[in-house]
């Protein structure tokens, strides 16, 4: 019931927020602006427009994970509500996953909010809504997972600002994983490739939840590494909120 409280307690504070909502009419009018693409690009713009919409629902949900998942703890903190909520039989890792989930929850409420609103433009664009679409906003639901996680843990224990910079900096290397590695590997120095190897290893491969190529190009998803990317989310995800735990638990409160 404490963590269900919690839950419930950052979900309404989130969905208060201005960033989210200011995101949210920004995304839907990206979308609908796509029905100006067909002029600029005949014979492509169902291509366009399905890469566009999947395109800006991710990026958009990514800066709602980044921009208000920063501020969640850090928040508690500058307004001393912490020293309340943690005065109560309210263990730390509660209050940690607490702010998770609540977030997660917005996340996905968003995300099925844009989903219904994509369908709903595509219909009316008579564009078939394939089932491989959904497959990938299930795919962005996990990516998001991650980048909150890691969101939340920064913002345990730097201000909002520096939560945003380097989650956004975790993210853009993570999409780009796989370019890291080979540059690293070819031809380089033996310091670079193991710096290289290390940050591989180290933060989320991204790519690995972007299947939106195939589903423009109505190419088939290898559903078996759908799974496999499903299981290294979860555990990543875990991984992350383990450290965010252990790190809060040495803040003194």
């Amino acid at each position: 019931m404490r963590l269900w409280a919690l839950v419930r307690n950052t979900f309404r504070e989130a969905v208060r927020d201005k960033v989210l909502l200011t995101l949210l009419v920004i995304a839907f009018l990206v979308t609908a602006g796509a029905r100006l693409i067909p002029s600029l690009a005949a014979g492509e713009e169902v291509k366009i427009i399905k890469d566009l919409g999947l395109k800006s629902m991710t990026l958009f949900c990514v800066l709602i994970a980044v921009l208000v998942g920063g501020r969640l703890v850090y928040r508690e903190i500058e307004k001393r509500t912490i020293f309340v909520i943690l005065a109560k039989p309210v263990a730390r890792w509660q209050f940690v996953l607490g702010k998770y989930l609540g977030l997660m929850l917005v996340l996905v409420t968003s995300v099925a909010i844009m989903t219904a609103w994509f369908a709903l433009f595509m219909t009316l664009s008579r564009i078939p809504v394939q089932p491989q679409m959904l497959l990938q906003v299930l795919l962005l639901v996990f990516e998001l997972a991650v980048i909150t996680a890691i969101a939340v843990l920064f913002s345990t224990f730097v201000t909002p600002i520096s939560s945003a910079v380097f989650t956004f900096a975790i993210y853009f290397t993570g999409s780009l994983s796989r370019s890291l590695l080979y540059w690293g590997t070819k031809d380089r120095p033996v310091l670079v490739q193991a710096v290289s190897r290390f940050c591989y290893y180290l933060l989320p491969n991204l790519q690995n939840f972007d299947i939106s190529g195939s589903v423009v190009h109505n190419v088939p998803v290898n559903y078996a590494q759908v799974g496999l990317t499903v299981v290294y989310a979860l555990v990543y995800v875990s991984a992350v909120l383990l450290i965010a735990t252990l790190v809060f638990r040495r803040r003194n409160f």
